[in-house]
């Protein structure tokens, strides 16, 4: 969806975590959009596993809905091995990618120009994303 209008993305992210029935892998450079966040609690708490890791200094950042997402009891772990952790994706049930420039923002959502991919049921594809999450989540600390 390359588009300088990208009004409802955050839905069709929700869609997906509404949809996903094992788990949802998010990767996330700034992470400020309480209805992604939204859906993601609620896709734990119906038993989806539910982790994250983020960019440290977004994560920190008083707007970052990541320390919400703790609090709900979600797994999230933040990465400050790079300058910026500037990955964007999430990956739902092993076989469906989401992707992008796209921030998990409302900034994002409202005001930039963004691109967003959704590769459904490419379990290939899925696998070397969640072996990028992986290794993300591996060199990542919890969230103080």
């Amino acid at each position: 969806f390359p588009s300088h209008d990208n009004a409802g993305v955050s839905d069709m992210i929700c869609a997906y975590t509404k949809k996903s029935e094992s788990e949802i892998l998010v990767a996330g450079y700034a992470f400020t959009s309480k209805k992604i966040a939204d859906c993601l609690v609620e896709a734990h708490q119906r038993g989806v596993d539910v982790r994250g890791v983020f960019d440290a200094k977004n994560a920190d950042m008083k707007s970052s809905k990541v320390r919400d997402l703790r609090l709900q009891g979600v797994p999230v772990r933040v990465n400050d091995h790079y300058a910026i952790m500037h990955n964007k994706f999430m990956v739902f049930d092993g076989k469906t990618v989401e992707t992008g420039s796209f921030n998990y923002t409302q900034a994002a959502e409202k005001r930039n120009a963004e691109n967003v991919m959704i590769l459904e049921d490419y379990p290939s594809v899925a696998l070397a994303y969640k072996t990028q999450w992986i290794s993300l989540w591996n060199e990542a600390s919890d969230l103080n």
